[in-house]
């Protein structure tokens, strides 16, 4: 093939823990999609070594060099920095993404290889976003946030097995003893992880003048402004509003065929770390803020389930946080147009929800 018929290569790389499979392939002048090659490399440094003397051999050195991947819990993240390091314009995609797209090509089977196929067509016939490389705070703000919701989870259901087995008939105690010092281990780290967390992000003033001015908005702390900025990358990768929930998983869906229509809802599918650390805020806002708490009775009175304003009051919290970070403004309570700042995101998809 000459290199005028070639106008754009791309690797789609598929990543399981052991290997990663990869398919190399090239868009023509005709429009259309040709694999040139395929080969299975180890998920370590050495295979990614290999990967990378494979692919000068095989790609076109007068082209940008395409990358798409999926994320792949933490298996795809030593791949994504070696490529990144070489200089190739890299995608991560998430699962359901590249899930829709496969139906989209009728294929009957699925496989590694098949998948690989499937991500570097993706990359040939879509424009995808590059992937911004997080900072190496960020990362790490990511892991300990991500350590204190484990380490949370860990210590109410040890809490819940110790209050079982206290009522329990004659328990032994020694297995209280030890039940009560898991629990004291646990809320030990959690002050820790906190800890690290608060020194680490202090050590950057511009970033610690950031999360100031988020944590001015009442029912917001700073654990939960952390956990929402690390795992945005410091919104690095949010071109907006309307991206952010999606990305969030709190944009509303809509379902009708015919004559039937579904109650609209939240999709869920984005950050679960970020719709989790939330949850609790907006809890914590009906008490503490005085807009929010106006309009979460304003809901109520209109017959909204509990439930639903929770929901609204997440997202209002998760823009606010996005502009006072973005802004670099301190949240005003009093200000006339406080409940314009929090309604700004409001759109038509959110109107829906509260319609029914």
């Amino acid at each position: 093939m000459s290199k005028k018929a070639i106008l754009k290569q791309c690797l789609g790389i598929d990543v399981s823990m052991k290997k990663i499979d990869c398919c190399l392939s090239f868009f023509t002048d005709e429009l259309k999609v040709k694999a040139v090659a395929s080969r299975v490399f180890d998920n370590n440094r050495s295979g990614f070594v290999k990967l990378g003397e494979w692919l000068d051999k095989k790609k076109e050195e007068y082209l940008v060099m395409y990358v798409n991947m999926e994320a792949t819990g933490t298996y795809h993240e030593e791949a994504a920095y070696f490529l990144s390091d070489v200089g190739y314009s890299l995608s991560i995609i998430q699962p359901a993404k590249g899930k829709q797209y496969a139906k989209s090509l009728d294929e009957k089977n699925k496989t590694d290889k098949s998948d690989a196929s499937m991500l570097a067509r993706m990359g040939l016939e879509r424009q995808l976003t590059s992937w911004n490389r997080p900072s190496d705070k960020m990362r790490v703000l990511k892991r300990l946030s991500r350590e204190r919701m484990a380490l949370i989870r860990d210590r109410n259901s040890l809490t819940n097995q110790l209050h079982a087995l206290n009522h329990s008939f004659q328990a032994f105690p020694h297995s209280v003893e030890r039940l009560e010092e898991r629990v004291l281990l646990a809320s030990r780290q959690l002050v820790d992880i906190e800890k690290q967390m608060r020194e680490l992000a202090a050590s950057d003033p511009e970033l610690w003048k950031r999360i100031c001015h988020t944590i001015t908005i009442p029912g917001i702390n700073f654990v939960t402004a952390i956990t929402v900025i690390a795992e945005t990358d410091g919104f690095a990768n949010i071109g907006g509003r309307r991206q952010l929930v999606s990305y969030v998983g709190l944009d509303v869906i809509m379902k009708e065929s015919g004559t039937l229509s579904w109650r609209p809802r939240i999709s869920k599918r984005g950050n679960a770390h970020i719709r989790a650390a939330l949850y609790m805020a907006g809890v914590c806002s009906i008490i503490h803020n005085k807009n929010l708490k106006t309009y979460f009775n304003q809901l109520k009175d209109r017959g909204k389930p509990g439930r639903t304003g929770i929901v609204a009051l997440e997202r209002k919290l998760l823009v606010l946080i996005y502009t006072l970070y973005k802004n670099e403004q301190d949240y005003i309570t009093d200000y006339n147009s406080g409940i314009e700042i929090c309604n700004v995101f409001e759109s038509t998809e959110k109107k829906n929800l509260l319609k029914k």
